[in-house]
């Protein structure tokens, strides 16, 4: 880190580098802008970080509601402890502590459609040649309490699926081929739009309730009573995704995913010229007027920008519209999902689903050692649920761990409050990013980042947001 800085005067600075500060950081830095970009953290990513097993203990610890007074605080640790009303991780063993830095576990475990914004952006951008992804090697449904069952996706699926009886199939076909169609103007949905999902598809079809299940949560990732017109249109859209890079809809990324990807992006913006501060030095104390102006402990005097982009949590506390509770566990035991013998022996990851049958709608990624994330013999599995605010994450999830894996070497656990933020039309200077608070994180939080990217670059720079390279080259000439 540079003990000073070689300006006090940036046309953009950027609060965190989570994945929406970095693409559009790296989208304005392309675009000619001065960036200066700082991060309090002493890592990349945000709250999409991949962090080792030492730094999540220190996340978390940092969480806890009793690791400090919240008068002691910065406003961003404060707006931390909004976001993770609790935090809290298992004692490392001696083997897991020698090897504590072999691991990438992410803050925001999500698989990226192979059709989608981010995607695009990682190609348009060129950022694509600094990350890594692998095929999703399967979703698999809960089918009794020591099984789960494939779920087909495709017609090749189904007509391999020894399951499913040939009537079944007949139905189950009839339902892929609706929900990959043009459905909006269809006779079938009119007035049905926002009938659950799950009840559409067993009265539309006659989808027992296992195939119903199987479609409105391992294929459309729906809720318990999600509507079904927006359920129609992620089924769609994750249909669509098959075949661009094999038969999987879904990419997972390789060393944590998500926190993998911003660093990708924080990449690019410093190769275009911009500057990075991370750790304390780089917390920013910040007066807003027709400019903004920052003063960090990394230089010795003030610094002005004509925008300052960042997320409500460096600014004030968004309001709660959601809490979730989550699980993270690294697991000695080969999951029996990955273990099943027509799988092939590079299988390691999948999503598992169990449905709400006797408690809550509960979902689980599995990674292994072909991602990045773990050693060998080992495999990192994320489990969420929606939950009460007041409900114990640990007491949730466990039951669900114990059905994926019998040997847990290590857990954390947290439970997060989703935000949103009042009016996140930039104000002056200010660029708010509104935090995602949806219920589709898994597979619709990566997208929402780079779409939050864009639009807060649009309120920055009329220039173009990652122009393709064939635009850019016409200029040249």
């Amino acid at each position: 880190m540079n003990p000073s800085l070689d300006s006090d005067k940036f046309d953009v600075v950027v609060l965190g580098t989570g994945l929406a500060q970095s693409i559009a950081a790296a989208a304005l830095a392309k675009a000619g802008k001065s960036v200066l970009h700082l991060d309090p953290n002493e890592y990349y990513g945000g709250e999409q970080a991949s962090l080792t097993l030492d730094e999540l203990e220190a996340w978390a610890t940092e969480r806890s509601s009793s690791s400090a007074p919240a008068t002691s605080i910065s406003t961003y640790a404060a707006s931390q402890r909004v976001a993770y009303s609790s935090a809290s991780t298992t004692p490392l063993s001696p083997t897991l502590q020698a090897d504590r830095r072999r691991y990438a576990l992410s803050l925001f475990p999500s698989l990226m459609p192979s059709r989608g914004t981010l995607i695009d952006t990682l190609i348009s951008s060129d950022v694509s040649k600094y990350v890594e992804f692998k095929l999703l090697n399967g979703v698999h449904i809960s089918s009794s309490p020591s099984g789960f069952q494939r779920v087909p996706g495709s017609k090749e699926d189904v007509f391999k699926d020894k399951s499913i009886s040939l009537p079944e199939k007949r139905k189950l076909m009839k339902a892929l081929m609706f929900a990959g169609g043009e459905f909006e103007a269809d006779p079938l949905l009119s007035g049905r739009e926002a009938e659950p999902f799950l009840t559409f598809l067993k009265s539309a079809f006659g989808l027992s309730d296992k195939l119903a299940q199987a479609l409105a949560y391992a294929l459309a990732f729906a809720g318990e009573t999600e509507p079904t017109l927006p359920s129609l249109r992620r089924a769609r859209r994750y249909l669509r995704s098959m075949g661009r890079y094999g038969p999987s809809p879904f990419l997972v990324g390789q060393y944590g995913g998500a926190g993998e990807v911003a660093q990708g992006f924080c990449r690019a913006c410093a190769v275009f010229g911009g500057t990075y501060i991370l750790g304390p030095e780089g917390a920013p104390s910040i007066e807003i007027g027709e400019e903004v102006t920052l003063r960090i402990g990394a230089h010795p005097s003030p610094i002005t920008a004509k925008h300052l982009l960042a997320p409500p949590g460096f600014l004030e506390a968004p309001a709660v519209v959601r809490t979730s509770a989550h699980l993270i566990a690294i697991v000695t035991s080969l999951p029996p999902v990955l273990g099943q013998p027509e799988e092939e022996l590079d299988d390691d990851t999948a999503v598992l689903v169990f449905p709400p049958d006797e408690g809550p709608l509960v979902r689980a990624l599995v990674m292994g050692e072909g991602t990045g994330s773990c050693p060998r013999g080992q495999w990192v599995v994320y489990l969420s649920a929606d939950a009460d605010a007041s409900a114990d994450p640990k007491a949730l999830l466990e039951p669900y761990l114990a059905r994926i894996a019998a040997d847990v070497a290590f857990s954390g656990e947290e439970g997060a409050a989703e935000g949103a933020v009042s009016d996140p039309a930039p104000s002056g200077p200010v660029v708010m990013l509104r935090p995602y608070a949806g219920a589709h994180t898994l597979t619709e939080g990566l997208d929402y980042e780079a779409r939050e990217a864009a639009r807060a670059f649009r309120a920055i720079c009329t220039e173009a947001f990652f122009p393709a390279a064939e635009e850019e080259e016409d200029e040249d000439e």
